[in-house]
């Protein structure tokens, strides 16, 4: 069944929405494609990176949404008006709270994730897996533990839970779930090591590709024309009829 009301094209209410538990949802924006757009195969998850919020996605959610489909911007936690606990910031704590929200989302989902939330769209993806997951895009973030990275500031636990583990496994399984990633990196960037570009350059193939797009961390996601240049080639060596003629006439 879908979860989505196709008159109004809008999510139903989460099934926790409400609850007398008191479980706080994250604060998210459902936008419709609009004429014009296109190039992604259906409905969008898209998920910013630390400080931004759930406006940081949106230009490039606006680009490839397709009428007809929906893309999903939530804003993480800590982050816009979405709840901000005393503590819970690992990885899995931010996929948790997506999944809170799965059942209100769309039967199947295009995820892309900017900086930290490409780690939280991987981890996502790998719990929810194929077919509800059909494709992931990372802009700018390494799988990989990088300790000297770990900064201990307002962002103490998340940076240590995140810096000082190893998630280079994420794109082994999404291989064998058959999820195919995209991995796009900022050539001005150190997020992403020589080491472990040399290392996804190398497993470049049909299940995983990674190619460049320029800015630095900082500014690479507003690299809009680049980002959804490549994820429309992506979404073409990957599915068919991504709506590109249908939207363009």
């Amino acid at each position: 069944m879908s979860a989505r009301d196709p008159n109004a094209r809008l999510l139903r209410t989460p099934a926790l929405a409400g609850q007398a538990a008191g479980v706080e949802l994250l604060d998210h924006d459902v936008v419709p494609g609009g004429p014009g757009a296109g190039g992604a195969p259906g409905d969008l998850l898209l998920l910013h990176g630390f400080g931004g919020d759930k406006g940081q996605l949106r230009p490039v959610g606006d680009a490839l949404c397709p009428a007809g489909s929906l893309a999903v911007y939530p804003s993480l936690r800590a982050h816009g008006d979405s709840p901000a606990p005393a503590w819970g910031y690992s990885v899995l704590d931010f996929s948790a709270d997506l999944h809170r929200l799965a059942d209100a989302l769309p039967d199947d989902l295009h995820l892309v994730g900017y900086s930290y939330g490409g780690l939280v769209a991987a981890v996502s993806a790998v719990t929810w897996g194929a077919p509800r997951v059909r494709s992931l895009v990372v802009v700018d973030q390494s799988f990989e533990a990088r300790p000297e990275k770990h900064v201990a500031d307002e962002w103490a636990e998340g940076s240590l839970l995140r810096w000082h583990y190893d998630f280079g496994h994420l794109p082994d399984l999404l291989e064998r779930l058959g999820v195919p990633v995209l991995v796009l990196a900022a050539e001005k960037s150190p997020n992403i090591s020589a080491e472990e570009r040399a290392r996804l350059a190398a497993r470049d193939g049909a299940h995983l590709s990674l190619e460049f797009i320029e800015g630095t961390h900082a500014d690479c996601h507003r690299n809009t024309d680049a980002i959804t240049s490549a994820m429309r080639a992506f979404y073409r060596r990957h599915f068919d009829g991504t709506g590109e003629e249908e939207n363009a006439a």
